[in-house]
């Protein structure tokens, strides 16, 4: 049996970053204590991820894509035996070998932990300026959803399930690689109608590559996929988005370091970018230093 009375006071958070920190203050608004657990010791209100773990039943990981396999190690070791726990994680990208976040929380997890993932259209500084946020949460488990859905509500959050935890993330990936392809639209200065070509364009393209991957292809047009797309893509608070717009004006910083540049890089050594024209483009503009128009070829079919 879960011990309610405890997923319904307390929530820990791992990364209290921007994202971490949104959904902390906007829970703790419904009511929740959140406990904070940060490698930077002014935003930990823990003393150790063993404390989080033995306090919270429910714990988010808010840390970037690349820190998640070792969050994961650090919480197997503080794991409980037999005691119930839900690690969901809202990191998006991928390790070495195209390797999804659900994968990495389920190989390094301990069995009796359950695991899901949570994406969608949930840009940090809307949710602090209390602005309505969805998003799907993926479970490996259903009996969380409903705890979950109903004090994220509470704070203006509003969750749809999936069982499909595979297929949400890899969306999810794939949505970081074509926010960069948005800001190179913009950067370009095309306008909204190349934009809007491109949102067709690209949902056609996620809806293969998840066939080709043995995911289901719809999951592309639910909040993970295209939700998220069109929040980042069309906005400057996303950090994709902002590389590639940066790219197109000729003003990149060469050692930056994202998801969606992560994603990207692995994921032309695990597919066949040839079969999607977007992501190919997209691909020799940030790797190969090809003109950012290559982009606008693509869309006009001159590709």
């Amino acid at each position: 049996m879960l011990a309610m009375e405890n997923i319904l006071s307390q929530v820990g958070i791992i990364g209290a970053g921007e994202l971490g920190k949104a959904l902390g203050n906007a829970l703790t608004k419904s009511h929740l204590q959140v406990l904070y657990y940060d490698r930077d010791p002014t935003r930990t209100t823990t003393g150790s991820i063993e404390d989080l773990v033995r306090i919270c039943q429910i714990l988010l990981v808010c840390v970037p894509s690349w820190a998640v396999n070792d969050v994961a190690k650090q919480l197997r070791k503080a794991a409980h035996p037999h005691e119930p726990r839900v690690v969901v994680t809202c990191a998006k990208g991928v390790e070495p070998g195209f390797v999804t976040m659900d994968q990495v929380l389920r190989d390094k997890l301990p069995e009796h932990y359950d695991i899901g993932v949570m994406y969608g259209p949930m840009i940090a500084g809307e949710i602090e300026r209390s602005r309505p946020s969805y998003a799907v949460l993926a479970l490996s488990n259903r009996k969380w959803f409903s705890v979950f859905y109903d004090h994220f509500a509470a704070a203006n959050l509003y969750l749809e399930y999936s069982a499909d935890t595979h297929g949400v993330a890899l969306a999810s990936v794939l949505k970081n690689v074509y926010a960069i392809g948005f800001g190179l639209i913009d950067g370009l200065g095309l306008g909204l109608n190349a934009k809007g070509k491109m949102v067709v364009l690209v949902l056609a393209e996620v809806k293969r590559m998840l066939s080709d991957m043995h995911a289901q292809p719809l999951t592309a047009e639910g909040l993970a996929g295209l939700g998220d797309l069109l929040a980042t893509g069309f906005s400057e608070e996303s950090f994709n988005y902002r590389i590639g717009k940066s790219l197109a004006e000729r003003i990149a910083d060469e050692h930056i370091k994202s998801e969606g540049l992560v994603t990207l890089h692995e994921l032309q050594k695990n597919v066949d970018l040839s079969r999607y024209p977007v992501a190919q483009a997209i691909y020799k503009i940030v790797f190969r230093y090809a003109d950012p128009h290559v982009l606008a070829d693509v869309l006009t079919g001159r590709h």
